[in-house]
C-alpha cells in the first residue's frame, strides 16, 4: 500500500507501508533468500518523482515514472511474483519458490525486463 497526502500548497508525500521488510532484511543478513515484494516502495517513489516532474514540467521524467509503474503491473500480470502476491493469486499457503513466486531479486530483474522493453519504445 502507498500513501499519496497533497496539502493545500500542492506539498507531497508519498510513503510506502511496509510490515515484512525488517525481518525480511533480517533473513537476508543470514544469507537467506527472500521474497519481499517492493511494488509499493516502487510507487511511492514514483508518485514522488512524478510530482516533482509535474512542478519542473519534466516529461522525461514524467514518461520514466509511468514506463516504471506500467512495468510493475506488467510484471505481475505475466506472472512473476513476490511470495505474498502468490499466496494471494492461488488463494492458497503453499507456494513454491521458483514454480509459484520469484525471490526478490527475481522479481526486480522481470520489472527490469518490462521496463527496458516499454522504455526503448
Amino acid at each position: 500500500m502507498t500513501s499519496v497526502l497533497v496539502n493545500e500548497q500542492g506539498h507531497l508525500e508519498s510513503e510506502a507501508a511496509h510490515g515484512t521488510v525488517t525481518r525480511h532484511f533480517r533473513e537476508y543478513e543470514k544469507g537467506k533468500a527472500t521474497s519481499t515484494n517492493p511494488i509499493a516502495s516502487i510507487f511511492a517513489w514514483t508518485r514522488g518523482l512524478g510530482h516533482r516532474a509535474k512542478l519542473d514540467n519534466n516529461t522525461e521524467l514524467t514518461r520514466f515514472c509511468a514506463a516504471l509503474e506500467a512495468a510493475v503491473i506488467e510484471a505481475v500480470e505475466e506472472g512473476h511474483m513476490t511470495k505474498d502476491l502468490a499466496i494471494l493469486a492461488n488463494n492458497n499457503w503453499d507456494v513454491k519458490l521458483g514454480k509459484d513466486f520469484l525471490t526478490t531479486e527475481g522479481y526486480m530483474d522481470a520489472v527490469d525486463n518490462c521496463f527496458r522493453r516499454k522504455w526503448s519504445h
